[in-house]
């Protein structure tokens, strides 16, 4: 297993929820730095199929 984990849950008004976990600093901060990446790559997918 990796050194860091996320998980992604819908809340009840229908927004995401993304929580991150990290065994040190550095892996907490490579993770969301990873997950921040891919939601804006998938923004701008969004706008480009518009």
């Amino acid at each position: 297993m990796g050194r860091s984990c996320a998980t992604l849950s819908q809340e009840a008004d229908g927004s995401l929820l993304l929580s991150v976990e990290g065994e040190d600093v550095s892996a907490l901060r490579a993770a969301v730095n990873s997950y921040l990446r891919i939601i804006m790559i998938a923004e701008e997918m969004q706008e480009v199929l518009k």
